[in-house]
């Protein structure tokens, strides 16, 4: 298990996978596991450094285009026939593998382990060349089949005479009365002109279609008729031919079909190799050393996701099982855990590291946080309710081969029973060999890790002089808190700095009482005005009476009905004249008297009970629309 979410790993890997050319390399970026066996990480950074090798020699790696060939392979799975576009997709594809082949061989010597690679590629050129000779730039060819050509040829020469015939038409003073429009409009393949609906009988030809008004009707003259059914024979004839070697080509793929599948598996892998190359290059990365001994040594490490992070260097050897960090909040320290975190994550991912010297990784099994605020209000759980939960699971699954990465523990309760649980997590922890780096501001914990011998404590440095923090981390060094500077910063008057300054320098609590007195001027709180649906008020705006809707969402405002209309006044002076208790019959349908037009009430009651009438006057009011 490797939780990597809290120190932001995931966000790596998308810069990661913007360096692959697949598609399918830029989703496995984004979910391949990290290397948890010394082995498996050595291959992958071994990997990666041939890859480095190639872009700082400016050698130019010939690759898969950014299209998606997996769906196009699944498609012939199942039996479809690929398009002109997609063969030559797939085309292209083999010619890459064979590139791939002939680039790595020539580099074998400065790149054994992908040399490797392709030696297990399939070239597959036979394919490439029928499917080139067959297509081009996204159609059938004419050399692929003997009568295409012509078939093509005498389909461009009816469509030459159709064009000239109907422009004759346009141009002929005799029809230029009946045209409505002086231009030729294809229907379903017939080649019309717009003629005028007096003319319709007129004008010899077949009606193909009508304008929605009826103004107009598109005819095809009868001069065309026989070309446009000879056009339409040639082009069936065309596309009986296209398709059986669309066909034919389809077949032999899907015959190919496991080799091209595992070809595409392996450029994939070295797209994601190559990805991770470009990335280490762009942060100008340092390969790590590997260890199986818990050793972590970063030399100037800079976290990859800030813009001007301040470099970490720390050394824990074997003999050592933790870090415990302390200093002011804002002062660097959560930064630092995420830093160190990252730099396992990305080693044990095949990536260099944004280091000036080179980092000593252990090969960890497991990435366990406890990093930020946990609470889970779905489950009811406060803050220090779910950090517990996740640490029982931390603690009953942690091993040597785990890293434990913990901010604040046992912070959000009380002072002196988180110091003493933190203080046994951490002991329990380093029993099982487990690597752990923890921040703190509780003084128990402090000088737990001072008389520990397998800790190691570290501060985060802050200049007296400006009263800033510098981010640095100082190894060896105990840290404290600076609240008040902190507080200070952030606007706390200085009365309340004061009186914290002498409770800590005296131990004294200020106990001094307000002598603030509270007058009792209670006001009589009137009652307000409640109205019901469909009382029938008496208001200054109208001289009529008028019906009670509701109250408006706007403050001491009322919703009327008069006149048909619903209209929003002042509740001041609103009088009720007579209630709508007294003036209709228990369980009258109030909405009735709302209704601003009977007849739309009625269409619409009509339409919901279903009514063949209704709804063909619905049709004739669409139509009229």
């Amino acid at each position: 298990m490797n939780n990597t979410d809290e120190i932001e790993f995931s966000r790596v890997r998308k810069l990661v996978s913007h360096y692959a050319v697949s598609p399918e390399a830029k989703d496995k970026i984004l979910v391949q596991p990290l290397a948890t066996k010394l082995v498996k990480a050595t291959a992958l950074l071994d990997e990666t450094a041939e890859m480095v090798w190639i872009l700082n020699h400016g050698l130019h790696i010939p690759f898969i285009s950014s299209d998606a060939l997996t769906p196009i392979l699944n498609k012939v799975k199942k039996g479809f026939i690929l398009n002109p576009a997609e063969l030559e997709q797939v085309a292209d594809f083999i010619r890459v593998t064979r590139l791939l082949v002939r680039f790595f061989n020539k580099q074998r010597n400065n790149t054994p382990i992908i040399a490797s690679y392709c030696d297990t590629l399939t070239i597959l050129d036979t394919l490439e060349s029928e499917i080139y000779n067959a297509i081009e730039r996204g159609q059938v060819a004419d050399k692929a089949d003997k009568d295409l050509a012509k078939l093509r040829q005498r389909r461009a020469k009816l469509s030459t005479t159709i064009q000239d015939t109907l422009q004759k038409y346009l141009q002929n003073k005799k029809y230029q009365t009946m045209l409505q429009d002086y231009q030729i409009i294809q229907k379903d393949n017939h080649y019309t002109l717009p003629i005028k609906a007096s003319f319709k009988h007129t004008f010899g030809g077949s009606i193909i279609d009508h304008s929605n008004n009826g103004n107009t009707v598109f005819i095809e003259p009868t001069k065309i008729v026989h070309l446009t059914q000879e056009k339409a024979t040639v082009e069936n004839q065309i596309y009986l031919i296209e398709s059986q070697i669309l066909g034919d080509l389809s077949a032999k793929i899907y015959q190919e079909l496991s080799q091209l599948e595992a070809n595409l598996n392996i450029i994939i892998d070295l797209d994601c190799i190559l990805a991770r190359a470009k990335y280490s290059q762009s942060i100008n990365g340092k390969r790590p050393l590997l260890n199986e001994q818990n050793q972590l040594q970063l030399n100037e490490m800079r976290h990859p996701l800030l813009s001007n992070p301040v470099p970490l260097s720390l050394n824990l050897d074997s003999s050592k099982r933790g870090l415990i960090i302390t200093g002011p909040n804002a002062g660097g320290k959560t930064v630092t855990l995420k830093t160190a975190g990252l730099a396992i994550a990305m080693a044990e991912f095949g990536l260099f590291l944004p280091s000036s010297g080179i980092c000593s990784i252990p090969v960890m099994t497991a990435i366990y946080t406890s990093i930020g605020d946990h609470q889970d209000l779905d489950n009811s759980l406060s803050t220090f309710s779910a950090e517990m939960k996740q640490m029982s699971y931390i603690v009953q699954h942690a091993t040597k081969y785990s890293l434990i990465l913990l901010d604040e523990l046992g912070s959000g309760t009380d002072p002196n029973e988180g110091a003493a649980l933190a203080i046994a997590l951490l002991q329990t922890l380093q029993l099982k060999g487990s690597l752990i780096l923890a921040t703190t501001h509780y003084s128990a914990i402090k000088d737990y890790s001072t008389k520990h011998p397998t800790f190691i404590t570290a501060a985060m440095d802050f200049d007296l002089k400006t009263l800033e923090p510098t981010y640095k981390l100082l190894l060896h060094q105990i840290g404290t808190s600076r609240a008040l500077w902190i507080a200070e910063k952030n606007g706390m008057p200085q009365e309340v700095l004061t009186q914290a300054n002498n409770f800590l320098n005296t131990g004294k609590f200020p106990l001094n009482q307000s002598k603030i007195k509270f007058a009792n001027n209670q006001k009589k709180i009137k009652s307000t005005v409640s109205f019901k649906k469909g009382d029938r008020l008496k208001v200054p705006e109208y001289e009529q009476d008028v019906l009670f809707y509701q109250n408006s969402d706007l403050a001491n405002q009322i919703i009327i009905f008069v006149n048909k209309t619903f209209k929003t006044i002042p509740i001041k002076g609103a009088k009720l004249v007579r209630k709508a208790k007294d003036l209709y019959p228990e369980g009258y349908n109030l909405d009735l008297l709302f209704i601003q037009d009977w007849k739309e009430y009625k269409l619409n009651r009509d339409l919901n009970r279903g009514s063949k009438k209704a709804w063909k006057k619905l049709k004739k009011i669409d139509k009229l629309r």
